[in-house]
C-alpha cells in the first residue's frame, strides 16, 4: 500500500509542476516556456528571455539571469544547502544521496579517453550516430576504468547511465511517469556499483561529457574548416568554443545562502536564482560575434572564460574537459594534421570519410542540457 501511495503522488506531483509550466509559458513567462521545451531549437528561447533583461523575475518565483556579468556573480556566490537548492524539483533522483564525491581530473581521463576515444572511431563504418557511438560510449568506459570495473559491471554500468542520462533535466521537466521510474532504478544501481558519493558525480558528470563531446564533434562536422584550423592549433581552442557556444549545461539553478548584488540589484540569501548559462554565453556585451562559432577567438587573450556551472554541487569542467579534448585530438591524429577539411569531411583509419548525413536532432523537454539525441554522419569511401 505505501507503495501504491508513493507511485501515485509521484506521478502526481509529475503532472503538477509540468501543468504550472505549461499554463505560465502559455501566458508568456519566458523562463517557465523553456521549462516546458517544445521547440527544437533552444536559442529563441534564450533570445526571449535575454529580452526581458539580465536579470529578472520569473513568474514561477525564480530571479532568470541571462546576462554574463551578473551570471558569474551569482555562479561565484555561495549556495544554499539541502531541497531548496534545487528550485520546482520535480523529481529529486538524488535524494538521500551525500554531498560529497568528486570526479576526476583531467589528468586522470585523458588516457582511458584516448583509448576509449581510438576504439570507437575505428569502428566506425556507414551510417553511423556520433552520440550512440562516440560522446556517450566514451565517459561510460572512462568512469569504468577508472573505478576499475570488469565484465558485467561494466555493461550493468553502461546501462544505468544510460538510464539515468535525463536525470539534469528531470529536476526541472517532468519526464513521463516510466521514465521516471527508470531513471530513479539506474541511480540505485549506480549506487550499488560506485558507491554513494560517486553515484551523484557519475549521473551528473557522464552527462556533461557526453555533451561536451557530441558538442564537439558536431562543431568538427558542421564546419571542418574552421574546426580543423583550431584544431591543428590546439584541440583545446575547440573544446573552449564549444563551452561557449553549445555548454553542456545550458541552465543552473539554486538558492543563495548569501545577498549578492547583481546588474544593478540585491538579491537576498535565500531567493532562488536560475542562471541561463547558454544565454550568458553568448551575451553580446561580452563576446564579440556571440552567435558564430570561431574557436580561435580563446587564442588571444582578453576574452571570457565561458561559464561552466556545478550542477547538483558537482564540478564537472575538467572531467569533460579532458575527456573532449582527448577525443578531439584522436579525431585530428587518425585523419591527419592537414586532413580535417579534406573532401568536405574528416578522413578515417580506414581511409574512408566522416561527413554529416543530415542535421542533428536535440532532445525534447530537456532545458539543462537540450542535448544532443543524434549527429548522424556517413563514412564513405
Amino acid at each position: 500500500m505505501a507503495l501504491v501511495t508513493a507511485e501515485r503522488e509521484l506521478g502526481r506531483r509529475l503532472q503538477l509542476v509540468q501543468g504550472i509550466h505549461w499554463l505560465y509559458g502559455a501566458q508568456g513567462d519566458a523562463y517557465a516556456a523553456l521549462l516546458r521545451g517544445y521547440g527544437s531549437e533552444p536559442h529563441p528561447a534564450y533570445e526571449r528571455a535575454r529580452a526581458a533583461g539580465p536579470l529578472w523575475r520569473s513568474r514561477l518565483g525564480v530571479r532568470v539571469c541571462t546576462g554574463y556579468a551578473p551570471a558569474r556573480r551569482l555562479l561565484a556566490a555561495r549556495t544554499a544547502d539541502g531541497p531548496a537548492a534545487q528550485p520546482q524539483s520535480a523529481l529529486a533522483w538524488d535524494q538521500g544521496l551525500p554531498d560529497a564525491g568528486e570526479l576526476p581530473g583531467a589528468d586522470q581521463v585523458r588516457e582511458p579517453a584516448t583509448r576509449a576515444a581510438e576504439r570507437a572511431l575505428a569502428g566506425l563504418r556507414g551510417e553511423v550516430d556520433l552520440v550512440a557511438s562516440v560522446a556517450a560510449r566514451v565517459p561510460v568506459e572512462v568512469l569504468a576504468d577508472v573505478h576499475g570495473l570488469t565484465g558485467a559491471d561494466r555493461v550493468r554500468l553502461a546501462e544505468a547511465c544510460a538510464g539515468a542520462a535525463g536525470a539534469l533535466d528531470a529536476a526541472l521537466a517532468p519526464p513521463a511517469y516510466d521514465d521516471a521510474v527508470r531513471l530513479l532504478d539506474a541511480v540505485g544501481t549506480l549506487r550499488d556499483l560506485l558507491g554513494d558519493e560517486a553515484a551523484r558525480a557519475a549521473v551528473v558528470g557522464v552527462r556533461a561529457a557526453r555533451e561536451l563531446i557530441a558538442g564537439a564533434l558536431h562543431a568538427l562536422l558542421r564546419d571542418p574548416g574552421p574546426a580543423g584550423a583550431a584544431v591543428r592549433q590546439d584541440p583545446a581552442l575547440l573544446v573552449t568554443e564549444t563551452l561557449r557556444h553549445d555548454p553542456p549545461v545550458k541552465l543552473h539553478t539554486f538558492s543563495l545562502a548569501e545577498d549578492v548584488e547583481a546588474a544593478g540589484e540585491r538579491v537576498a540569501a535565500g531567493e532562488q536564482v536560475a542562471v541561463l548559462v547558454a544565454a550568458a554565453n553568448r551575451d553580446p556585451g561580452a563576446f564579440t560575434a556571440p552567435d558564430r562559432f570561431v574557436p580561435d577567438r580563446y587564442a588571444a587573450g582578453g576574452v571570457p572564460e565561458p561559464l561552466v556551472p556545478a550542477p547538483h554541487g558537482v564540478a564537472v569542467e575538467a572531467f569533460a574537459r579532458g575527456q573532449a579534448e582527448a577525443v578531439v585530438a584522436a579525431v585530428a591524429a587518425v585523419a591527419g594534421v592537414g586532413g580535417l577539411a579534406a573532401a568536405g569531411g574528416l578522413p578515417t583509419a580506414a581511409g574512408g570519410v566522416l561527413a554529416a548525413a543530415g542535421g542533428a536532432v536535440r532532445l525534447g523537454r530537456s532545458p539543462v542540457t537540450w542535448g544532443l539525441e543524434r549527429v548522424p554522419a556517413r563514412v564513405a569511401g
